[in-house]
């Protein structure tokens, strides 16, 4: 496997058309679904068989390298993004943006990175694998994060401390900006890690945390508590109301028959497409306006898994 990039790779096989190499990949017993883009100055390379889902986009000059590599359906590897470990495992919808890298310093049989539905990486992430890291569903890793399982420069002999463990980011946790996560941590499900903090201690689930060490502050009651339904009705109607003036903004035409709520807990686009929100799952959005309301939810950190 290729610890750095690929760069003969990405210049001469690289550079071919998407439907060149996709060819050529599935020559090779590849799987690659149906509309992947792969952009220029894009490879793939896997000691043994990979696959790449339906709808997935790998964008200009990214690499991946391993020697296991599964990526899933509707995913997004932007730009200029660097992917090397063991085993590659990148399920459904993961966004990971430009210029982030994730790669194994120390590679070995315990190299490996599992990225579950719906993550999205940031920008200037650096993120290293050299044992398991697991980034759960919903979770996100903020612009300039660092996210380690090994921790060793100076010499073991001479005193200095070496350690190397496993890290496991919870569903739906939030590391905003420039957190540092360190060898051996576990953060609990819908924890909120606040910018500039260092985290080498084990994070319960639903805690507001911070601070170099990070400590909890808050727990998810103090901090945010649950809407009633009253409040719900309330927050989806201010959330239609943008999005109307959002699709006026754009130029794109509709009504207000062509959206109807359900009780707080579904919304239904033209009569066909279904939005869950106590499930967060949708069908298909196959027109425009389903699309961009998908789209729209998720700047209020409402996001939907599609139902297959």
């Amino acid at each position: 496997m290729s610890k750095r990039l690929p760069i003969v790779k990405m210049l001469t096989f690289g550079i071919l058309p998407s439907c060149i190499k996709k060819l050529v990949y599935r020559l090779q017993g590849n799987h690659i679904g149906r509309h992947v883009k792969l952009h220029l100055g894009s490879v793939v390379s896997c000691k043994t068989k990979f696959s790449v889902g339906d709808e997935t986009e790998i964008g200009y000059f990214t690499s991946l390298s391993g020697d296991e590599i599964s990526i899933g359906k509707r995913c997004n590897l932007r730009s200029a993004v660097m992917i090397s470990a063991h085993r590659i495992t990148i399920r459904d919808e993961v966004t990971i943006s430009e210029t982030a890298i994730i790669r194994a310093g120390h590679v070995s049989e315990r190299s490996e990175i599992i990225i579950d539905d719906l993550v999205h990486v940031f920008p200037h992430t650096t993120i290293d694998p050299s044992c398991r890291i697991h980034l759960h569903e919903e979770c996100a890793v903020g612009p300039g994060c660092g996210i380690f399982t090994h921790g060793s420069y100076k010499n073991i002999l001479e005193g200095y401390p070496v350690s190397y463990g496993d890290v496991s980011i919870g569903c739906r946790v939030e590391l905003t900006y420039n957190v540092f996560v360190a060898p051996g941590v576990t953060i609990g499900d819908d924890a909120i890690v606040a910018y500039g903090s260092f985290v080498n201690k084990d994070l319960p689930a639903g805690v507001l945390a911070a601070g170099c060490p990070a400590v909890v502050k808050r727990t998810k009651e103090q901090f945010a508590p649950t809407p009633t339904v009253e409040q719900k009705q309330a927050l989806i109607k201010g959330i239609l109301d943008e999005f109307e003036k959002y699709m006026a903004f754009s130029n794109i035409p509709m009504t207000t028959q062509d959206i109807k709520v359900i009780d707080a807990n579904e919304v239904v686009v033209n009569g066909l497409y279904h939005f869950d929100l106590v499930n967060h799952k949708c069908s298909q959005p196959r027109n425009i306006l389903a699309k961009e309301l998908r789209r729209f939810f998720s700047r209020y950190g409402i996001r939907f898994k599609i139902e297959e």
